[in-house]
């Protein structure tokens, strides 16, 4: 599956299902505080999968070691904060982004093709093996 959508990435393979955009478009939008409520529901809808895993982790290492809660918590915070604080003041200087998005696209889809291809083949646990050999694992907080 992971090569598959490298292949949609590259151009190679364009399922038309996969290609189609559904907006909804509302006559009046909602102002105040009715459509404060509802951008943050979608918003929080479309982020829950993203932030979901990483946020329970933290918490459960909270939880485990209620001392260092507060730690994790706030390095958390400041570690997901921090890109969106740097985009916000550099916003307007963003626009070259635009003019290398197709040969960025390009890349990630060549890189998730090779992604696939090493998963499937079994080898991404052999190289992260060799990691581990290499640098250490994973000691622990």
């Amino acid at each position: 599956m992971v090569a598959t959508m490298g292949f949609v990435m590259l151009g190679i393979f364009t399922p038309k299902m996969l290609m189609k955009n559904k907006q909804f478009h509302l006559k009046s939008k909602p102002a105040g505080y009715v459509g404060s409520i509802l951008v943050g529901i979608t918003y929080a809808a479309g982020w829950t999968p993203c932030i979901g895993p990483i946020l329970a982790a933290v918490l459960t290492l909270g939880v485990t070691k209620p001392d260092q809660a507060l730690i994790y918590t706030i390095a958390y915070t400041v570690g997901f904060a921090i890109p969106f604080f740097i985009m916000a003041f550099f916003m307007g200087k963003m626009n070259w982004i635009l003019r290398y998005s197709h040969n960025m696209m390009k890349i990630g889809g060549a890189m998730m093709v090779l992604t696939g291809v090493l998963l499937y083949t079994d080898q991404m646990t052999k190289i992260t093996i060799y990691l581990i050999r290499l640098f250490g694992g994973f000691t622990g907080f």
